[in-house]
């Protein structure tokens, strides 16, 4: 028989599971948020280097860049530098905007395919930035890896009005205008000055299926031979993609399968499927270290790469 002395000792036991349980989830919660602060921060960070001029240290790429010769674009000459610097920026400044979401998610912890969707697309938009500034290639290489994603964008654009079943007016080409890049500008006509400069300098120009090409870019070959990779690229763009277009494994949709069924995607299992959140802003801040010869973020990328690889965010 049990006594009451037993009955007693149960109870307390009982008590002091519910304790643990009770303590390791408000640490977890606590591990989740300061983690997700770190990705705010990290954003902010991007967001900085997305809008502001870059410095170029002395005998680095970037400043033997600023001494190269314009980009004649039309009538519109662009420094070298800035054509590469704004292209990255493009992608910066969506990666900043990424990484906000992907905090926002961290914290709520209902959503592992919205989050890992969300990893994914930071990473391949620090993946375009840093193929733009890749420090290991020459002055001319990077022009036409910038030229294509700009080729990219204007034909992207050009496709988007069409869906809308409209065109816009464009004012005249403006070399003084205050935004070169902005939405008065005739797409069409900026993809013509761009073949035209690429056919001057004796590149060739490659009909893509979706725009004209002046180098070889993709995401798939981009992960597998940036020089700046380390190993972990290739694998968070493919379970990233797994993830988006739900070409699960067994493994995989065993946790999508457990986060719908318990009614949460607990931080510790959004970590372990969003690699990209992590890898593609090391490999773009690696990248623009070697680029610009000074560092960038170091202390907020740090603190960051700590949370997210001890798994913040675990009971």
């Amino acid at each position: 028989m049990t006594g009451e002395g037993d009955t007693t000792r149960d109870a307390a036991w009982a008590m002091d599971i519910v304790a643990q349980i009770q303590r390791g989830a408000q640490e977890a919660k606590v591990r989740r948020d300061v983690l997700a602060a770190a990705v705010d921060e990290m954003a902010d960070g991007f967001t900085q280097l997305g809008l502001k001029p870059w410095e170029g240290g002395s005998g680095s790429p970037m400043r033997q860049d600023m001494k190269a010769p314009v980009v004649l674009l039309g009538a519109r000459p662009e420094q070298v530098a800035e054509v590469l610097r704004y292209e990255a920026q493009v992608n910066i400044r969506s990666a900043a905007d990424q990484l906000r979401g992907f905090a926002v998610l961290l914290r709520a912890e209902i959503s592992l395919m919205g989050a890992v969707s969300v990893a994914r697309g930071i990473f391949e938009a620090c993946l375009w930035a840093t193929a733009v500034i890749d420090p290991t290639i020459s002055t001319d290489e990077r022009i036409r890896r910038a030229l294509t994603r700009r080729l990219a964008r204007l034909s992207a654009g050009i496709r988007l009005q069409g869906l809308l079943g409209g065109t816009d007016q464009f004012v005249e080409d403006d070399v003084d205008s205050e935004d070169p890049h902005g939405a008065n500008r005739d797409p069409a006509k900026d993809i013509a000055d761009i073949e035209a400069y690429a056919t001057d300098r004796g590149w060739k120009v490659v009909k893509g299926r979706r725009a004209p090409e002046l180098a070889r870019l993709s995401v798939d070959w981009l992960t597998e031979h940036l020089e700046r990779r380390i190993g972990i690229e290739e694998y968070a763009w493919a379970s990233g993609s797994s993830m988006a277009h739900g070409e699960h494994a067994a493994d995989t949709a065993l946790w999508v399968e457990l986060s719908q069924d318990i009614g949460t995607a607990p931080a510790w299992l959004i970590q372990q499927w969003s690699n990209g959140a992590w890898a593609g802003p090391r490999l773009f801040l690696a990248a623009l270290a070697d680029y610009t010869g000074k560092d960038h973020l170091r202390r907020e990328y740090q603190r960051f790469e700590e949370l997210f690889l001890n798994g913040a965010g675990q009971n």
